[in-house]
């Protein structure tokens, strides 16, 4: 069915278009009787107001995009619920964008962002992304970008991660505080700068302690964990674990039970968004990476900079959060 335009309604009602818009934002100047028939008419016949065309004269679409490596069960619901709960209280819409961990994909979706002017970009970046060359051209349109999470180094907007140092090293202490001997460290994958800061730390702080053994692997999702622990775990006995996500959590835990090793004197300490360790075993212990708290932050300042004027946009404002 075609759709309904104000041109439309107009011809309908032998009426002016201009008569018409007016009728639809109850201008003071058009009688009730014309908007009534306005209005009536708009309804039976369907009419949606262009909100392209109202962005373009009012210079503000109302709509941000969220661009993410790839959706997944871990850590990135909570984050979308961060974002969606200070977006909403500010009347903004946004549209969620996968890179499936692709440079290029992601590229493509800046360009369908800047097609569909968005007021701003919340970005988690791929692990192919190097460096921040590609936002360039939203830095040169003023487009307000704030990027979380996964970052590189840049010199044009503002990032927000995690304390990835600090946290590793809390996760390390608290296995040489249960007196563990024999640990094995199960990071994500190695090619990222998360994951490499968070091997410095949990290292560093391991080295501390000359009688420790220390085994590390590299596993990019859960299915990998559970197969290099299906061969390591028979030639290697630990006495702690070390998960830094979730989702390496998950490995290890089926790979636990399903050779008995959980409920024992093993212990395991997690990097987690915090709700999967109480589902999974209780007496997992774990440092919050509060997905949530990060939306809420990323989206705040997003709405602070889209509320700044244009000449301070152009300013550099390349500043790093950690939460």
């Amino acid at each position: 069915m075609k759709r309904t335009t104000i041109k439309d309604l107009a011809k309908m009602l032998n009426i002016s278009t201009s008569t018409v818009s007016r009728a639809l934002k109850d201008h003071p100047d058009i009688s009730s009787s014309v908007k009534l028939k306005v209005k009536e008419a708009a309804e039976t016949f369907n009419y949606v107001p262009n909100d392209f065309a109202i962005s373009f004269r009012k210079n503000s679409s109302k709509v941000i995009g969220l661009i993410v490596p790839e959706i997944s069960i871990f850590f990135l619901p909570s984050i979308i619920n961060g974002i969606s709960s200070v977006l909403n209280k500010e009347g903004y819409r946004f549209f969620i964008l996968s890179s499936d961990d692709s440079y290029e994909t992601e590229k493509e979706h800046i360009e369908t962002c800047i097609n569909s002017r968005v007021d701003g970009i919340l970005i988690s970046l791929t692990k192919e992304t190097k460096d921040g060359e590609h936002l360039k051209k939203l830095k040169e349109m003023e487009i307000p970008v704030i990027i979380f999470d996964k970052t590189v180094p840049q010199q044009s907007f503002e990032s927000v991660i995690f304390d990835n140092i600090k946290t590793a090293e809390l996760c390390a202490q608290k296995l040489i505080d249960q007196g563990c001997k024999n640990i094995l460290a199960i990071f994500g994958d190695e090619n990222l700068e998360i994951t490499q800061s968070r091997l410095r730390s949990f290292e560093n702080k391991i080295s501390q302690s000359s009688d420790i053994q220390l085994e590390i692997i590299f596993c990019k999702s859960a299915d990998i964990v559970k197969q290099k622990l299906d061969i390591f775990l028979d030639d290697h006995s630990f006495d702690g674990f070390f998960a830094m996500s979730d989702e390496t959590l998950m490995g290890l835990h089926s790979s636990l039970i399903k050779r008995s090793l959980n409920n024992t004197n093993k212990k395991v300490v997690a990097i987690s968004e915090g709700t999967l360790p109480k589902y999974l075993d209780e007496t997992y212990e774990y440092q919050i990476n509060n997905g949530y708290e990060m939306g809420i932050f990323a989206a705040k300042k997003l709405m602070e900079t889209i509320k700044r004027t244009t000449s301070d946009l152009s300013t550099k404002s390349d500043n790093c959060y950690y939460l």
